[in-house]
């Protein structure tokens, strides 16, 4: 299938208990899409680091998916970026293992979307708060795919509401991923 040279990676320190998690995850697998959780990935809090830069060796396509924590990824994102992106391996550049591939970002947010614009309630938007995770991708030889974001937070529960999140996330996933190659 079109979608089987991606790998979707779970950065949500509490992938077992999230309910966007939950709903997200047979939509991403039923189109061919690999699911990695990185709080399944992490033991002691250690990462079998040669085993996840093969398996971050296959897809062409990459999509990092973690909530919006105080403008930034959760810390497990960032533990995870440090321990994975090892020089040989992932930069320089010019003989990264990473090269060529496309990072997507897949995002929730707690606050409104429209809130983060530069003369919204957060005072910027999400590229430039993401920028950090942009340019470690540009360094490593990577591909820019941009930002899928939604609003999305535990307190809302309504399952209505969840299903139509998750399927127009996932939608505007697939189209970001097809717009890759």
């Amino acid at each position: 299938m079109l979608h089987s040279s991606t790998l979707f990676i779970a950065g949500n320190p509490h992938a077992d208990t999230s309910a966007f998690i939950h709903d997200l995850q047979p939509i991403i697998r039923a189109l061919d899409i690999d699911w990695m959780a990185l709080s399944d990935e992490s033991s002691g809090g250690n990462f079998n680091v040669p085993a996840l830069q093969e398996k971050l060796s296959q897809p062409t396509n990459i999509v990092l998916h973690f909530p919006l924590y105080w403008y930034s990824p959760p810390a497990l994102v960032k533990h995870w970026l440090d321990s994975i992106l090892t020089p040989g391996w992932a930069f320089p550049s010019t003989t990264s293992r990473l090269r060529g591939k496309s990072l997507i970002l897949s995002i929730t947010t707690g606050a409104p979307l429209d809130s983060f614009q530069p003369d919204g309630a957060n005072g910027a938007t999400l590229e430039a708060l993401l920028l950090p995770l942009k340019r470690t991708a540009l360094y490593c030889g990577m591909n820019w795919g941009g930002i899928v974001a939604s609003q999305w937070n535990s307190s809302d529960s309504e399952n209505a509401a969840l299903s139509t999140t998750t399927k127009r996330h996932s939608d505007d996933l697939v189209a970001r991923i097809t717009a890759q190659g």
